[in-house]
Formats: C-alpha cells, structure tokens, sequence
C-alpha cells in the first residue's frame, strides 16, 4: 500500500513538473510572438513613413496644401509614433535606443523635406545615409533580442 500511495505522488509530481515546464514554454513563445509583431509594426511604420515622405520630396502632394504640411503628414499619418510607444512598452533597452535613433534620423529627414530638398539633393542623401544606418542597427538590436543572427550587409530600402 505504501508503494501504491508512493507510486501515485511520483506519478502527479512528474505531471505537475511536466506540465509547469509545458506552460513556461508556452507563455515564452507568446512573448516572442507579441515581441515579433510589435517590432514588425514598428518596422512598418518607419517604411511607411519614409515612402511617403519621399513621395512629397518627388512633389507627389495635393495642390492645396504645403509641402511643409504634406511632410509632416506623411510622418504623422504612419503611425510612427504611437508604434514606438508600443515598442517602449515590451523592447529591451538596446532595442529601444535603437528605434529612437531611428525615429530620430528619420524626423531629420522630413526636415529637409520641409525644407524644400528632393532625394537628389547632396543634404538629403546625407541625411538618408544616416537614416539607413540606424535602421541597420535598430534591425540588429532587434535580431539580436529575437536570437536570431546579425545581419552584416545593409538591406536597401
């Protein structure tokens, strides 16, 4: 009897251990999930805005409005913002000053498209270098929190 009794606490033990072990990996693949589509939507924004942005560069804006305000709306419209809020709110710290330089260059960038600069002005393709190396490293920071391997080659935009 004493080994019935013993045989059934070993049996739950191992089923209460198994089972915890089953739950950390689960709620660790829904982190990196949620982590992933945050940082994508984050990504995604910051292209959309840039696309954009180049698009008002090119004069592609309504003739009623300013290329100034056509600029802004273009960065404000994408959701740049409110998708690094989001950010903040689960990205490690690397992955955080990371997107800021990001946003930061990128905001420049619509600057000198206020400005009255097209993508063929020398300032301008300055600045877009500048953009693009940060959106390397925002794109490694990332990688490196999701384990996955750095990326050496820049991907064009």
């Amino acid at each position: 009897m004493l080994s019935t009794v013993l045989g059934a606490v070993v049996g739950l033990g191992s089923a209460l251990v198994g089972d915890r072990i089953r739950w950390r990996r689960e709620q660790g693949d829904r982190w990196l999930n949620v982590r992933r589509e945050v940082y994508v939507a984050y990504l995604n924004a910051l292209h959309e805005a840039n696309q954009g942005m180049r698009a008002v560069s090119l004069g592609d804006f309504p003739s009623e409005t300013t290329r100034d305000h056509a600029a802004r709306a273009a960065f404000r419209g994408a959701g740049v913002n409110q998708a690094q809020e989001h950010l903040v709110l689960i990205a490690s710290e690397p992955v955080i000053q990371a997107a800021v330089g990001a946003s930061t260059a990128l905001r420049k960038l619509r600057d000198r498209i206020r400005a009255g600069q097209d993508h063929t002005s020398a300032d301008y393709q300055a600045e877009f270098e500048v953009f693009s190396d940060h959106l390397h490293d925002l794109r490694n920071a990332i990688r490196h929190d999701l384990g996955v391997g750095t990326l050496r080659a820049q991907v064009p935009l």
